[in-house]
């Protein structure tokens, strides 16, 4: 049974993000587990300008919904990071299909408009202990995020 809990729109900021993302680096090296991070930029596409000021809001809603309780989202605007604890390349795999797959659809706006997202997504995945570093883990997945852009929308790729 997936462990799930409702966030709604709110996320971590920058630098409880960074945090975070230290104390789970560090437990990856001392316990050897998996570790894996995403890094998504989503495009907004709506008819009015209202509606793309509540995108945002909208997208992190809906990814809230499809993470589970342990993973840590981060970001504002079209950027967004999540780290996903204990998820090894085949469960980043699964993610980002699934995340792919949940923005595919339309979404309603508040005043019940349209708007779609298109998504970019750049993910790193680390099999534990041995050496790790934050910085690392950031500078790949914004690398596979470039590497994605230049494929076009709706793409991810995955460095190990």
């Amino acid at each position: 049974m997936k462990n799930e809990l409702s966030r709604g729109d709110e996320i971590y900021g920058d630098e409880v993000f960074k945090v975070l993302l230290g104390y789970e680096v560090s437990r990856s090296e001392r316990y050897p587990a998996p570790l894996s991070m995403l890094h998504i930029e989503m495009t907004p596409t709506g008819l009015h300008e209202a509606d793309l000021m509540t995108a945002s809001r909208i997208f992190t809603t809906a990814l809230n919904a499809h993470l589970r309780s342990v993973d840590i989202p981060c970001g504002a605007g079209r950027e967004f990071k999540v780290l996903l604890p204990t998820t090894n390349e085949a469960g980043l795999r699964s993610v980002c299909e699934r995340i792919l797959s949940v923005f595919r659809n339309k979404f309603t706006t508040p005043d019940g408009k349209s708007i779609a997202f298109s998504l970019n997504i750049g993910a790193v995945s680390h099999n534990g202990g041995g050496l790790i570093s934050p910085t690392t883990l950031l500078e790949k997945a914004e690398t596979a995020l470039k590497h994605s852009k230049h494929k076009g929308p709706n793409v991810y790729i995955i460095y190990s």
